[in-house]
């Protein structure tokens, strides 16, 4: 349109010249008067002034996001494929949740039977510290009633020895009075039966002494052992029967082949323990059915001749622990002998308490100075971590199920860029689906040249045509690093966001894109074609008293059709349109008065 119109004026103004030509010619023959040449001008004058620079690029998203499969599942619809428009909120993928469903169940199942054998951990734990707790705390009251029960047996000892020595002074007060009645002979008989009496006691007290000296202690000591090796083995188990639980738990979080082995060989190990414990209980009950009888007086006699028999006990003798006297006398004789048949069956009752007291001091010693065989810290921490990651998984089934329930849906507006999935297909989490290019977040890349990039900035409007569509747009970045384009021209890349896209956009094709670089607003302008450039920048001619003058002057924005001056014309001033053949510092006039916009019209 420029040219057109420069045409039309340079015509106009050829035929201007040509009639002034011929208009001289004439007066020349009439008058030989010189004629000063006409020459269209332009008044300067105020308006609006906006630059637009055009330029080409490739349609592009600004967003493009690819979807992964959340669960490991098969695919019971997908219904697109790559290049299909989508729309925000459609449900792109649904999965088949039935085997999701089936192993969230088994999580659940597993995460209970791991809380039952937590819980039983430490229930064990704590009725194990529970027992050795209390086990140290009889231990100090049986120690008590032992030594009370060692003081009755003391008595009970000077009582039955305090019963012979009276029976002993009162066979011999009785073998007195029949000396005194009696011949010597009979005298001696007497003496001769209170030596063998005597003899009797004796025997009787070596006895007592064997049996307390001995034969009590080596049934106690071997009891008190049979006791240690029962409560060892019961802590063996409680410890064994401690580490099969917590392998079953961690077979149970991870049914791993090492997994699997551990839990072999702990209830392998319990199993032993199991068998070692019952082998000492049952040996240790049968000892305490063994307790040896103590010995009684009156199991010891004297036969026909006087000799003193052998001491026999049946254990079957029962009095009170209270003191008789028997006295028999022959023709020969008088015999003297205590009944302490109470007394001996007291504290044989005494000494079989002892004997338990002691076993059962024993066997609590040995529970209160094991190893604890309770969990230990770390050991409770662990089983609290193993149930935590029951708990995980647990919650991780969950989760999968509603994950899986709620499929893949489009979160913005696209187009299916590109597409790997296919409906019935069996995916695994975390596999690629398909990727999305957001429709709603648009732009236009483009390169600028080396005239117009420092006109373009960031935030600049501008209009860009699609196809048959016009969108608005908007400057959004800018490269500060000059490439190469295919012709081997340095360009600046921007980017130009669609501000008002809709489905209608297409991606990856050629726009066209206007950038409205920027805009002056009532300043001075002149057409662009009356503006020159030369080595020392623009300049225009004018009329200048008659003469045509060269004005050097500064410029801003320009459009197609104007150009801003920023110095050397004002407002008001005439510049010459169409200098013709003419040149500076000839004469000349205007030849019309019109304004920048009437030469434009």
């Amino acid at each position: 349109m420029k040219k057109k119109k420069k045409k039309l004026i340079i015509a106009a103004a050829a035929v201007l010249i040509a009639a002034g030509g011929i208009l001289i010619s004439g007066k020349l023959f009439q008058d030989n008067t010189p004629q000063i040449p006409q020459l269209p001008v332009v008044t300067a004058s105020r308006g609006d002034v906006e630059e637009i620079v055009e330029v080409s690029g490739i349609v592009g998203s600004e967003e493009e996001k690819t979807y992964y499969s959340p669960v490991s599942a098969r695919i019971k619809k997908a219904s697109f494929e790559t290049g299909d428009v989508v729309r925000k909120g459609t449900k792109l993928i649904e999965f088949d949740t039935e085997d999701l469903e089936k192993e969230e169940k088994k999580a659940e199942l597993s995460l209970k039977s791991g809380q039952y054998d937590y819980k039983n951990a430490l229930n064990k734990s704590d009725e194990a510290e529970n027992k050795q707790k209390d086990a140290k705390s009889d231990v100090k009251d049986l120690e008590k009633k032992i030594d009370e029960k060692k003081a009755y047996i003391s008595s009970l000892k000077s009582q039955i020895s305090q019963a012979a020595s009276r029976a002993q002074s009162a066979a011999a007060a009785q073998a007195q009075a029949q000396a005194r009645a009696q011949t010597q002979a009979a005298a001696a008989q007497a003496g001769e039966q209170a030596r063998k009496q005597q003899e009797i006691q004796q025997r009787y007290e070596e006895a007592v002494y064997t049996y307390q000296s001995e034969t009590l202690p080596q049934y106690q000591q071997k009891l008190a052992d049979l006791g240690d090796s029962y409560n060892q083995a019961q802590t063996a188990f409680n410890q064994a029967d401690t580490d099969y639980q917590m392998a079953f738990s961690a077979w149970q979080a991870d049914p791993s082949e090492e997994n699997t082995q551990a839990l072999n060989e702990a209830q392998a190990a319990r199993s032993q323990t199991e068998i070692t414990k019952e082998q000492a209980k049952e040996a240790y009950e049968d000892m305490k059915t063994q307790v040896p009888q103590m010995p009684v007086l009156a199991d010891f006699s004297i036969d026909d001749t006087g000799s003193a028999l052998d001491f026999i006990s049946d254990g079957s003798k029962e009095s009170s622990p209270s003191e008789n006297w028997e006295t028999e006398s022959t023709g020969e004789s008088v015999t003297v002998s205590p009944d302490t048949s109470g007394l001996e069956s007291a504290m044989e009752k005494a000494s079989e308490e002892l004997a338990e007291l002691q076993s059962d001091l024993a066997s609590k010693k040995a529970i209160a100075e094991a190893d604890p065989a309770g969990l230990t810290k770390e050991e409770k921490a662990k089983l609290k971590v193993t149930d935590n990651l029951s708990r995980l998984e647990a919650k991780s089934a969950e989760e999968l199920v509603e994950e899986g329930k709620k499929g893949i849906t489009a979160e913005f507006n696209g187009i299916i860029s590109k597409s790997a999935v296919s409906q019935g297909a069996t995916v695994s989490q975390g596999m690629e689906l398909f990727s999305i290019q957001n429709t709603d977040k648009t732009s236009v890349d483009v390169n600028i040249s080396k005239y117009d990039y420092d006109s373009v900035k960031t935030g600049q409007k501008a209009e860009i045509t699609i196809g048959g569509h016009t969108y608005k747009g908007t400057v959004r970045k800018m490269s500060h690093i000059a490439v190469q384009n295919e012709k081997g021209t340095s360009v600046i890349t921007a980017q130009v966001s669609v501000d008002d896209a809709d489905q209608d956009i297409f991606l990856g094709v050629d726009a066209k894109v206007k950038i409205h670089a920027a805009s002056a607003r009532n300043v001075v302008i002149l057409p662009a074609e009356v503006i020159n450039i030369g080595k020392d920048g623009p300049f225009c001619y004018v009329i200048e008293d008659g003469v045509i003058t060269r004005k050097n002057v500064s410029t801003g924005i320009s459009s197609e059709e104007y150009v801003e001056i920023t110095d050397g014309i004002k407002e008001g001033d005439q510049v010459i349109s169409d200098l013709e053949d003419y040149e500076e510092g000839m004469n000349a006039q205007a030849a019309s008065e019109k304004t920048g916009e009437d030469v434009n019209e």
